[in-house]
C-alpha cells in the first residue's frame, strides 16, 4: 500500500482518488478551493443549477460510468435529441417528415464528411472546437450525450460521498506550493511525506508546480500544449424563446445555446434553463460577442433573466495533450482534461484520473 497525495478535487482528481483506494493504496486529495468539483460543477441558484459552461456527458463514457457504479440510486438522465438540434441557416440534423434530408445528413455524419454543415454541427456540439474525437461524435449521433436532473454538482456529491464512506480525506483550502524528494509542501507553512503524487490541479497548476523540478521535461512537454478559451453565459429564464429546440449551433460565430430544461423537462417546467458557447475568439469581447448570438437566435432573452452565471474567459479543451507518466522518475503522474485520452472533456479527466491511480504501481 502506497501513501498517495490527490492534488486538486475536481473529475480527475476525484476519479484518481476513487481508483487508487480501489488499488488499495491511502489516499489524502487536496483542494485549494473552498469545494470540490473544479469547473465539473454547478451552483443552484433560484431553481437552477447553472454550471461553468455547457456540460453534457456521454452516459456511455467513464465519467458517467463511474457515477453510475458508485451510487446506489441510479442517475436520471436524458439525452439530446437530434430532431432537436438546428444547424442555424441550414435546419435540424434530423428534419422529421423529410425522410431525403435526414438519410442525407446521417450519411454526410456517417462519412465524417468536413464540408458538410450538418456534421460540422455535430462535430462542434460534441467538441467545443477542440480536437476532433470520435467517441463523443457517436455519442451525439448515437443519443448518449446526455443531461442529468441532478446537474453536476449532484454528480460531484456522488463521487465525494464515495470518497467519504471508505474514508479519504479531502482537505479543502489547501494550495500545494512545492513537491521535492516525495516530499509536499503546502502554502500555509505545512509539509508531509508520500510515495506518489497525482497532479489533477489543471495544466497552468502543474506547470507552476513541475517546472522546478524539471524544467527540461516542462519545457519538452508543455510547451506545445495548446489551450482552447471559450465565453460563456448560463441563465434561467421565466420564458421558452428556443420554443421546444434543445440545441441551436451557429457555425458562423463557433457558438452553440442549448435549452437544459428542453433536454431534461423536469429541470425547468416553467421556464428556461439556457447555456451558451463560443469558443475560439482570439480578440475582441467574446462574452459581447455571445450576447450578439444570443440576441440574434433568442431575441428578448435578457428580458426575462430569473438568475444567470458568466464567465468571460474559461478554458474548454486541450491539443497536444501530455502522457500521464511523463513525470513518472519523479514519483508523479498527470491526471486531467490536458492530459493524453482516447476521450475529451470530462470523460478524459475521468479516464486520466483512473490511469494514473492504476499506475502509481509502476512507478514505485
Amino acid at each position: 500500500m502506497a501513501r498517495v497525495v490527490v492534488v486538486g478535487a475536481g473529475i480527475a482528481g476525484l476519479s484518481a482518488a476513487i481508483h487508487a483506494v480501489s488499488c488499495g493504496h491511502h489516499v489524502v486529495v487536496l483542494e485549494k478551493k473552498a469545494k470540490i468539483g473544479g469547473r465539473g460543477t454547478s451552483q443552484n441558484v433560484d431553481g437552477y443549477s447553472l454550471h461553468y459552461g455547457p456540460h453534457l456527458f456521454d452516459k456511455a463514457g467513464p465519467f458517467f460510468r463511474m457515477c453510475r457504479k458508485l451510487s446506489r440510486v441510479k442517475p436520471v438522465v436524458k439525452p439530446i435529441r437530434l430532431d432537436k438540434i438546428d444547424v442555424v441557416g441550414y435546419g435540424p440534423i434530423r428534419p422529421v417528415g423529410n425522410i431525403k434530408q435526414a438519410a442525407q445528413n446521417k450519411r454526410a455524419i456517417k462519412q465524417r464528411s468536413l464540408a458538410n454543415p450538418y456534421f460540422q454541427g455535430v462535430n462542434f456540439l460534441a467538441n467545443w472546437g477542440i480536437d476532433y474525437n470520435d467517441f463523443r461524435i457517436n455519442s451525439v449521433v448515437k443519443s448518449r450525450l446526455c443531461a442529468s436532473t441532478e446537474g453536476w454538482i449532484g454528480l460531484i456529491g456522488r463521487l465525494g460521498a464515495a470518497l467519504d464512506e471508505v474514508g479519504v480525506l479531502i482537505e479543502t483550502h489547501c494550495e500545494v506550493e512545492a513537491i521535492n524528494n516525495q516530499q509536499v509542501y503546502l502554502t500555509d507553512g505545512r509539509n508531509f511525506s508520500c510515495d506518489a503524487v497525482i497532479l489533477a490541479c489543471g495544466a497552468s497548476g502543474a506547470k507552476r508546480i513541475l517546472q522546478p523540478i524539471s524544467s527540461q521535461l516542462v519545457e519538452r512537454n508543455l510547451t506545445d500544449l495548446i489551450t482552447t478559451f471559450g465565453s460563456c453565459i448560463e441563465v434561467g429564464l421565466s420564458s421558452k424563446p428556443m420554443a421546444g429546440k434543445q440545441c441551436l449551433i451557429d457555425l458562423e460565430h463557433n457558438a452553440a445555446i442549448i435549452d437544459y430544461a428542453a433536454i431534461q423537462p423536469r429541470l425547468g417546467s416553467v421556464g428556461s434553463h439556457i447555456s451558451a458557447i463560443t469558443t475560439g475568439i482570439k480578440d475582441g469581447k467574446p462574452e459581447a460577442q455571445l450576447e450578439s448570438v444570443l440576441d440574434r437566435h433568442i431575441g428578448g432573452w435578457n428580458k426575462h433573466i430569473v438568475t444567470e452565471l458568466r464567465q468571460s474567459r474559461i478554458a474548454i479543451g486541450y491539443s497536444n495533450r501530455i502522457k500521464f507518466d511523463t513525470f513518472g522518475n519523479h514519483k508523479i503522474l498527470l491526471a486531467g482534461a490536458w492530459v493524453e485520452s482516447d476521450y475529451a472533456l470530462s470523460d478524459a479527466a475521468a479516464d486520466t484520473g483512473k490511469r494514473a491511480a492504476e499506475g502509481i504501481n509502476s512507478i514505485l
